[in-house]
């Protein structure tokens, strides 16, 4: 039997966006508005879609995506906020970041599927 987590529990909603990019984190910018989610910032969400001004933001559920810094992320729960180049790293010190639980990672790759 395999595992699969693709789906389970997955919430999209649907902002207004200028600055937004497709597979990158997301992030408040005003109002009702988001934008992509720069290095340090709490994650709103993973940005699917992009239409007409408006954003899919997929905020709750599976997500895979890429880690960077110096600490590596651990299975479990952690504190992540944007890198600032589409994928999570560790909240430093003084930084506000979204729980996550991690569920799998590979170093290799330095990619981690997590539950936002």
């Amino acid at each position: 039997m395999g595992v699969a987590f693709n789906g389970m529990e997955s919430l999209v909603v649907t902002f207004q966006a200028e600055t937004a990019t497709a597979g990158q984190f997301a992030a408040m910018q005003e109002n009702d508005t988001v934008q992509d989610a720069a290095d340090g910032a709490a994650p709103v969400g993973l940005i699917l879609n992009l239409r007409g001004g408006h954003a899919a933001v997929q905020v709750r559920g599976y997500a895979q995506t890429a880690y960077s810094g110096t600490g590596a992320p651990v299975l479990g729960w952690n504190q992540l906020v944007a890198d600032g180049a589409g994928g999570l790293r560790l909240a430093a010190d003084g930084e506000t970041g979204r729980t996550c639980l991690v569920v799998n990672l590979d170093s290799g790759s330095k990619t981690m599927g997590l539950f936002l």
